[in-house]
């Protein structure tokens, strides 16, 4: 395989003048920046619907795309519509400004939408739509409230419409974006979180599928023991899949799941890839993942239908943690990508077993649920510091900045790839952080950049160096630079 390198940079973190990333021209801009580069990949979070707390592992559905996404300005424009527009410039998200404003410029558009054969191929391509669209339309007709206190039960016709309506937009927005990164030969790697939200339109519309009581809520919820995170652990509130009944349809429900993202990701990250194992499980009423329970997971049997039904599966898998020998050998015996994150060796003085990594390996200074190497460095005693950077001059990595050092120490290491989040190769604050594992809200998944910088155009000149002299280059790409 070959050696290349990418970045880790959030959709919704990209410059946007309506308060988040979006689909439009600034993607395109990151896209054309990140070529230049000689990298290989951009990596993204989750892009579908954003449920409790804004997180992208917390989503309305599995399949569909975040509306908040689409770029209002190439909509308006192929449907030859003008308007003025409400910009809103911010260097973090508000989701609820962003949601609302444009939602009002989207059901504008909407009473000018005409249906066309795109938009025809598109409801029967997308098996998923109707159900979705139907359960969005519920939760409006509820007032938004979570589905087990619903009390209107018939969809309104006209309401599931827009939501299809949306979709359309977003999916056509995407697969231009996705276009684009295809001529660059940029891949782009996808994030699918194993856990669905409880309220999402396949856990309603698959109740027998996970372990629910008679009103719906969870009796048993996902989540993760103390660990490095969190001395309490984490309560995540996921509903538990019934794996027994799942396996009685040949996994047809995550076949699904993994077939759709496929069309939308050339490869995919699949989260918290131990529970394929074992999996921690709480009781749907506990207040704190302490007292919960592990249990055996799908395993082979989830892998060989997967592969069995899937051509050309692509996955990374998320195999970081305290894990017991059972899930190294489920990750190898599918010749599975795993992870490796630097962070973690610095701090337990453990460079020497990275460098003995194995080859089929996605490395990282850190992922969205690490500090960023700005904020390791502010907490970081000036002592621990001087170590680690006479351990990476040691190894002939030299650099003047710790930040920089470490970055380039990464993208050398044997790992066949490598991936930067986009704060590291910046040197940004540990006010960049996307997200505080067991931590809900406010100021997780806000950060955004507020425009292409000089500190990003001297970010990326560096990545273009280090990317050059580890010989992670693009095939494509000899010569690179800014």
């Amino acid at each position: 395989m070959a050696r290349v390198a990418g970045v880790l940079m959030p959709l919704s973190s990209l410059p946007g003048t309506m308060g988040i990333g979006d689909l439009g021209k600034d993607a395109y801009t990151w896209l054309h920046d990140l070529s230049k580069t000689g990298s290989s990949l951009w990596q993204v979070l989750p892009l579908n619907p954003v449920g409790y707390g804004n997180s992208p592992y917390q989503t309305y559905s599995s399949f569909a795309g975040d509306e908040i996404y689409i770029c209002l300005e190439d909509l308006y424009e192929s449907m030859n519509l003008e308007i003025e527009w409400e910009t809103i410039e911010d260097d973090s998200v508000d989701y609820d400004e962003v949601r609302k404003t444009k939602t009002h410029y989207l059901k504008e558009a909407y009473k000018h939408f005409k249906e066309d054969k795109n938009y025809e191929e598109f409801i029967i391509k997308a098996h998923w739509l109707d159900e979705y669209a139907d359960f969005m339309a519920l939760r409006t007709q509820n007032g938004n409230t979570s589905w087990v206190e619903w009390t209107e039960l018939i969809p309104d016709p006209k309401e599931a419409n827009y939501h299809k309506f949306l979709q359309f937009v977003f999916f056509e927005q995407w697969k231009k974006l996705k276009t684009y990164a295809e001529e660059l030969n940029i891949k782009i790697v996808g994030d699918l979180p194993i856990y669905l939200g409880h309220d999402s339109a396949e856990v309603y519309f698959n109740r027998d599928l996970f372990f629910l009581g008679k009103d719906g809520r969870p009796t048993l919820v996902a989540g993760v023991p103390p660990d490095y995170f969190s001395e309490e652990g984490q309560l995540w509130g996921n509903p538990i899949y019934n794996w027994d009944a799942i396996a009685k349809t040949d996994y047809k429900f995550w076949v699904d799941r993994l077939k759709w993202n496929q069309t939308m990701f050339d490869v995919i990250r699949l989260d918290h890839f131990r529970a394929f194992d074992t999996y921690w499980v709480v009781d749907g009423e506990a207040t704190s993942a302490i007292d919960g329970e592990w249990r055996l997971g799908p395993a082979h049997d989830f892998f060989d239908a997967m592969y069995r039904q899937i051509e050309n599966l692509d996955l990374v898998v998320e195999d970081l943690g305290d894990l017991r020998p059972e899930v190294l050998q489920l990750r190898d015996d599918y010749e599975l990508m795993g992870m490796q994150i630097i962070q973690f060796a610095l701090k337990t003085k453990e460079i020497e077993r990275d460098e003995t990594m194995k080859t089929n390996m996605l490395v990282y200074t850190g992922t969205h649920d690490n500090e960023t190497l700005g904020g390791w460095k502010e907490n970081m005693p000036l002592k621990e510091q001087v170590r680690v950077a006479k351990e990476l001059a040691i190894r002939g990595v030299d650099d003047d900045h710790i930040i920089d050092q470490i970055c380039h120490y990464t993208l050398r290491l044997k790992a066949d790839w490598a991936i930067l989040p986009i704060q590291d190769i910046m040197r940004l604050s540990g006010s960049t952080r996307i997200n505080s594992p067991g931590t809900v809200g406010s100021p997780n998944w806000e950060w955004k950049l507020d425009t292409y910088s000089q500190d990003y155009t001297d970010g990326l000149k560096r990545l273009t160096k280090w990317v050059h002299e580890t010989r992670r280059c693009r095939r494509d790409d000899h010569k690179g630079g800014q």
